[in-house]
Order: C-alpha cells, then structure tokens, then sequence
C-alpha cells in the first residue's frame, strides 16, 4: 500500500526533483508566510462549500501555476486543487492568485501520496498531471509516478466514474513509459481512437511556461486521456 498509515508515506521514493531553486525576494517571501496560509489545503477542505455537488479539478505538480490558475479563472464555479512541491512555483501561483483574487483554488506542497486520503472517494471529475519529472536515467526510473499502479490503487478511488485523467509529456523514453502502463491499468482506458487524438492538443488547451519551452526547442508532446473504467474486473 502506498496511500494511508504515516510508515507507508516514510517509505514513498521521491517522485519530485527541487523544493526550492532560486532564492527568494522578500515581497515572495511575505506571500509564503502571509498569503499561502489562506489557500492552504486543509485536512476538512474547509473552505469550499457543497463540494460533492461541484465539479472538483486536481492538478498534479502544478509547476508555476499557469495552467491551474488560467483554468480556475476561466471556471469559477469549479473547485480546484493543486499539489506542488516546489516552492518558486508556488510563490508564483500564490502571486497570480492574489494579483486576480482567485477564490477557488486550494494549494499542498505536500506529495500528493500523502495527502490523498483526506480527499473523500468519488471526489475529483477530472486530474491533470502535465509534464511530470521524466527521470531519465534508467537507474531513476523507480521515481517516476506515473504507473499503472499509482492510477489505480492511488488515483482510481478518489475519481468519479467516467472522470478523465489527462497525462502530458514531450520525453520521448517517458511517452513509452505512460504508454505501456496505462495500457496496464485495470481501471482506466485510454480514449484514442488515432494518433491526431493524442498528438493533437484542443483548440482551447493552456500552455504551461514549460510546454512552451519544448515547442521552442522542438520537442514534441502527446497527450494522454484516460477515463474511469466502470467495468467491475475480477
């Protein structure tokens, strides 16, 4: 088990690279000591109303925040949650937030392995991990998070039935990573029907800072779209 008892979460290999990078100016500093604590995540979800009647939204390793923030912007009656680690990026989306006094977002800098429980089963419509650390080396595969068992036993319970799980990445060794264990999931199926279905972003898709660093350096990126499958297996 990799989800529930404080042992397990000890024994969880780091699936994240840096906490922290640059350093940070003072102005950033105030927003991690004064502003985070009122959109911090906390273990009731204090701070949305009726969130079962709500569309609820994740974002795995948010980065800094753009995609999280422009969707929670153009969506204001949609709860949205974000998992990140790295401080910077944090900073960043604290500052968007302010800067357009977003009310529907929820921040951990936590491991979203040890926090998923607090979450209620059948909570979240839709979870985004976009551009995850692709580990390259093979001696650092173990720490990549995508798997089919991190889908299933972590992401499944805590998804509604027919939710959508969207996995982008522009590694080319980690595109057949994805591939191969999702193809392995028991709980979720791949929705493409053809390569223009995963090498195709939508009309209306928000481009990470990162994302837009591959285009520019020619990196191509996929997209990956599963839904619950609903399907009681043995």
């Amino acid at each position: 088990m990799l989800q529930g008892s404080p042992n397990s979460v000890d024994k969880l290999i780091r699936s994240f690279g840096r906490i922290k990078s640059r350093k940070l100016s003072n102005p950033k500093k105030n927003l991690l000591d004064n502003f985070l604590p009122h959109h911090l995540l906390s273990k009731d979800l204090k701070g949305f109303q009726n969130q079962k009647k709500q569309e609820n939204i994740l974002e795995i390793g948010f980065g800094f925040g753009d995609f999280l923030f422009n969707l929670a912007k153009k969506n204001p009656q949609k709860n949205f949650f974000g998992f990140e680690p790295h401080i910077n990026g944090v900073v960043n989306l604290l500052n968007l937030i302010k800067e357009n006094n977003i009310k529907n977002i929820k921040i951990s800098t936590s491991d979203i392995r040890q926090q998923i429980d607090i979450f209620p089963n059948n909570f979240f419509d839709e979870v985004y991990l976009l551009f995850p650390d692709p580990w390259p080396k093979n001696k650092h595969f173990k720490r990549r998070l995508i798997t089919n068992k991190f889908l299933d036993e972590i992401i499944s319970p805590k998804v509604k039935d027919s939710a959508k799980i969207t996995i982008a990445t522009d590694h080319d060794d980690y595109k057949t990573w994805i591939l191969a264990n999702i193809l392995n999931c028991q709980n979720f199926v791949w929705t493409a029907q053809s390569k223009a279905d995963w090498q195709n972003f939508p009309r209306d898709w928000i481009f990470t800072k990162y994302q837009k660093k591959a285009l520019n350096e020619k990196r191509s990126a996929v997209l990956f779209e599963l839904l619950k499958n609903t399907i009681k297996h043995d």
